[in-house]
């Protein structure tokens, strides 16, 4: 049976009155020295350890790192004689939750412990709610959203399939990267390379040999040896196609041809290379309207999206809001060691409220300023950044800076409003048939639907 509480500290009296005054309330143990520690701790599994940095045989944090690398959510307050700024720094960088300095009263001891053993209790609660998203997927995509449960449960079936094409389609932010390394690691136990390639970052020039890869001697400048390209490089695992739809249209023809053919060349080479890697391609741009614009092979179009997974915004999405901000609440606690452990109920209705442009990445980013800028145990309204805060919670002082600056919000607004209106129009001008009015107003079928959903537009009236 686990104990509550590890003492180590290589004096006597010390670990004697530690533990009349702690016995009383917890289940304790004591060692005095490093090794003896590292026993108990492999054996007990202590919830928390009080650690003195002086130890005989070796150094406390030298201990702190090793149970550290055992269990690296192990809760450690280290113990020293005197205030040793060094030491103390060099212990939080190690991964020590709080310290204590001796002698320390009754009161101090008691409430770190306390706040210690809250801690441990809500990254408990936050890994018991992750523990069967992450075993099952195997990556963090963490949700309570039906409409992302949906998808979840497709990724899952195709990702057994390693050659079905598959688009994921979402704004920016969304988290499609991480819906591929979903499919890619949930189909194998042995899933292969996973090869990123942003069609929109290589220069159009440089994209065949990027993809392909190429034989020396190819072109000016190309290596003598040659060089392997992308799909080589995922051979026997899933090659990510970002942002598909900035892929100039020379290189489209090739990669239909490869899709289709399920072999390539390398650039100045006669030997075909046979396509073993799963191809999942992802996009935000509206790539029905770049084929009509002729920036995108429809041909293409039909052959990478096998299987079709869209993923809604963020602000569709409001059930998983919560659950998001505790994840990554928990995340840059543990990365900055802070203690942040709730969120104020007027915080938690901003943050429900809030549109969410740049979805779960700009949620993400702000929970990393938060906990990285602010400090205590609750994050408050006033933690907020401004682009967040509703105008009337916004100080004056913050008003006047906030004027001083473009009103992103203000126009996102009045684009809203304006929007509403033209697709009113376009349905009372096709007697509330979407599909006509999808045509009206040159938009796929899918973007109108969602649109009138998210500015909550009837359409039986």
């Amino acid at each position: 049976m686990s104990i509550d509480i590890l003492i180590i500290d290589d004096e006597k009296s010390i670990r004697t009155g530690l533990t009349l005054i702690l016995k009383k309330k917890y289940s304790v143990a004591a060692a005095e020295n490093g090794k003896q520690a590292m026993e108990i701790f492999v054996k007990e599994d202590p919830d928390i350890i009080l650690l003195d940095i002086g130890l005989p045989d070796m150094n406390g944090i030298e201990v702190l790192k090793r149970m550290k690398s055992i269990k690296n959510d192990v809760m450690v307050i280290m113990v020293t004689a005197v205030e040793d700024i060094k030491s103390i720094v060099k212990a939080i960088k190690a991964g020590a939750y709080d310290y204590l300095v001796k002698p320390a009263g009754k009161t101090e001891i008691f409430l770190t412990i306390k706040n210690a053993l809250k801690s441990k209790h809500l990254k408990d609660q936050i890994q018991s709610i992750q523990k069967p998203l992450m075993e099952k997927y195997k990556f963090n995509f963490i949700y309570q959203d039906k409409q992302i449960l949906k998808i979840m449960n497709t990724a899952n079936k195709i990702s057994k399939s390693t050659d079905t094409p598959v688009l994921i389609i979402g704004e920016s932010g969304t988290g499609k990267s991480m819906l591929a390394k979903t499919i890619h690691y949930n189909g194998s136990m042995n899933p292969g390379p996973f090869v990123i390639v942003n069609c929109g970052a290589i220069a159009k020039d440089l994209i065949e040999s990027e993809l392909f890869g190429y034989e020396g001697g190819a072109f000016t400048g190309a290596k003598a040896k040659g060089k392997k390209g992308r799909f080589e490089e995922a051979a026997g695992g899933t090659l990510f196609l970002d942002e598909i739809g900035a892929m100039p249209v020379s290189a489209q023809a090739k990669l239909l041809n490869v899709l289709e053919e399920r072999t390539f060349f390398r650039v100045g080479g006669t030997k075909p290379i046979s396509l073993s890697a799963r191809v999942i391609s992802a996009t935000n741009a509206d790539i029905e309207k770049s084929i009509i614009n002729g920036e995108f092979r429809k041909d293409l179009f039909y052959r990478i999206n096998t299987v079709t997974l869209e993923i809604p915004p963020l602000c569709s999405r409001p059930d998983d809001i919560l659950p998001l901000i505790n994840y990554f609440m928990n995340l840059y606690n543990q990365k900055f060691n802070k203690h942040f452990s709730t969120i104020a109920s007027d915080t938690q209705d901003i943050l429900l409220k809030y549109n969410w442009p740049g979805n779960v990445r700009e949620l993400k980013n702000t929970m990393e300023r938060i906990i990285l800028i602010e400090d205590g145990d609750t994050i408050l309204p006033e933690h907020l950044p401004f682009s967040i805060k509703p105008e009337d919670s916004i100080e004056p002082e913050e008003i006047k800076e906030k004027q001083g600056r473009f009103d992103i919000e203000k126009v996102r607004e009045t684009y809203h409003e304006k929007l509403k209106l033209v697709i009113n129009d376009a349905l009372d001008h096709t007697q509330n048939n979407i599909p006509k009015a999808a045509k009206l107003l040159n938009l796929p079928l899918h973007k109108l639907r969602y649109q009138i959903k998210k500015l909550g537009i009837k359409t039986h009236r």
